[in-house]
């Protein structure tokens, strides 16, 4: 009980973030986070090799928030803005610039597909190396790369086309 405690201490701050960006809701991302530290401490006899164990977790934390938004899509709803998972905008500083991107970015970022989205969230918002993405995707170095491109290429279009940049 004591070494899965310290399991969740150490990787509870990065797997919450990783569903905070995937659900925009801090609610449902500590009810995420809970669920996530279920499946890991309930699969633990299925981890062959320490070396590969915090891409493990994180790939189960990017299972379950896939699984999370394929039912909240199914069932219809309205995602949340990225607002809450930054705490608002009363809690940072923008200038006026920073501040008008702010949600025509947020809202290009939940237009991108899952896979694409993904790849851009954990690079450059979570600031994973493709390495390490391509551990917690179960693809290659490459694919990850080439998905980021895609995601950037798409972010700039849709920038462009709503005349932001």
């Amino acid at each position: 009980m004591e070494a899965i405690e310290r399991l969740y201490e150490t990787f509870k701050r990065p797997v919450f973030a990783i569903a905070f960006r995937y659900t925009s809701n801090s609610t449902v991302a500590e009810d995420l986070l809970q669920d996530i530290f279920l499946k890991v401490s309930s699969h633990l006899k299925d981890v062959h090799d320490i070396a590969t164990f915090p891409a493990w977790v994180y790939r189960i934390a990017v299972n379950t928030c896939f699984s999370h938004l394929r039912q909240k899509q199914a069932a219809g709803r309205d995602p949340v803005s990225l607002t809450e998972i930054e705490g608002g905008m009363a809690e940072a500083v923008f200038d006026r610039h920073e501040a008008s991107l702010k949600g025509p970015i947020e809202e290009a970022i939940r237009e991108l597909p899952p896979g694409l989205r993904g790849v851009f969230v954990l690079h450059d918002v979570q600031g994973f190396k493709h390495e390490e993405i391509s551990r917690i995707l179960g693809c290659s170095t490459g694919t990850s790369k080439s998905q980021l491109f895609k995601a950037r290429a798409r972010l700039r279009e849709t920038l462009r086309r709503k005349k932001v940049v």
